[in-house]
């Protein structure tokens, strides 16, 4: 997946756990999508995003490390 400078779902897998400070209980138990976007500095940065249904809880953007995502991608090639 070529990553633009908007965040595109790598992977999405079960809820584990709360993805933000700022907690929304609704949205979890469902799922968490891995996402990632190019910044305009060229570095990649992820977050994770708790969804259930149509409640959301979005975490902090993180640097994310090429290894990391190597394994965000690997999920998903596996959950096909």
């Amino acid at each position: 997946m070529k990553l633009t400078s908007k965040f595109n779902t790598i992977a999405t897998v079960g809820f584990c756990g709360s993805v933000s400070s700022n907690q929304n209980p609704a949205a979890h138990a469902a799922v968490c999508h891995l996402q990632a976007r190019r910044t305009a500095a060229g570095n990649i940065v992820g977050r994770k995003v708790n969804s259930n249904g149509r409640h959301i809880e979005t975490g902090k953007s993180f640097q994310l490390d090429a290894d990391t995502l190597a394994q965000w991608q690997r999920i998903d090639r596996c959950s096909h």
